[in-house]
């Protein structure tokens, strides 16, 4: 062998002992978790970023018939949100009161206190209410929105898929940024609908911005996944997220 071939012999075997040796990057933790509203227990799942993070926390409402596991898009919605720095709970809302599909007002309000006292769980345990929000999807974009605009403590709230149709919105008590995701072709939530809950919370003074997925429906390919993180984490880091919220 000549003194180039025994020189790129020995690079790539250092190379490959380097790359032998390295570890791989510490990834966000989760574990099952309960919690309490009112008498009800309540199951979630808790999404703890690597280190400190941004200190910041989301509490995530699934859809109509939504479960919560350890696989799936709802998962690695999750586990991108934790990667971004937030402490995340994903909780079974319809613990507090089993979905009947007529939904109550009184069923609409035991859901709405599950996110108020999961933002109540983090704000125990050390997170500032002003880094806490809400997120959530079709029938929890309701939840999640209608509950931060009602009594809960938190920040900021993200509605996907949601409108009018969904269930018929309150005045709000409080003043919080909210962003509105929807599907350029939703089929189960009609834009209109999505749109007349807009104009419902511009009238009554919130602070609402939207998006537009474009080529979707109400369920999505993990692209639009993946855009709806990309989405929800800037408006994040604009708000709960920023550095200097603790000072602001």
């Amino acid at each position: 062998m000549d003194r180039r071939s025994l020189l790129a012999a020995a690079a790539a075997a250092g190379l490959a002992g380097q790359a032998w040796g390295q570890e791989a990057a510490p990834e966000p933790s989760y574990e099952g978790m309960t919690f309490q509203s009112h008498d009800k227990t309540i199951r979630s799942i808790h999404y703890r970023p690597v280190g400190e993070g941004r200190r910041a926390a989301i509490v995530m409402m699934h859809g109509s018939g939504g479960r919560i596991t350890n696989r799936g898009p709802w998962h690695q919605l999750a586990m991108r949100f934790a990667g971004d720095g937030y402490e995340v709970l994903t909780p079974l809302y319809t613990d507090a009161f089993p979905d009947d599909g007529i939904r109550p007002e009184r069923m609409m309000e035991a859901w709405r206190d599950v996110g108020e006292h999961a933002i109540d769980w983090f704000i125990e345990r050390g997170v500032d209410r002003r880094r806490t929000a809400m997120f959530g999807y079709s029938l929890g974009s309701y939840v999640a929105v209608d509950g931060a605009l009602g009594n809960s403590r938190a920040a900021a709230a993200i509605g996907l898929a949601g409108g009018t149709d969904v269930y018929t919105p309150r005045v709000p008590r409080r003043r919080i940024p909210v962003l509105v995701i929807r599907a350029d072709g939703d089929t189960h939530v009609l834009p209109r609908n999505t749109a007349a809950w807009v104009d419902f919370l511009r009238e009554h003074e919130i602070n609402v911005r939207v998006e537009v997925l474009q080529d979707s429906d109400h369920l999505f390919t993990a692209p639009k996944w993946l855009e709806i993180f990309q989405l929800s984490a800037a408006f994040y880091g604009g708000n709960i997220g920023r550095p200097d919220q603790d000072t602001a």
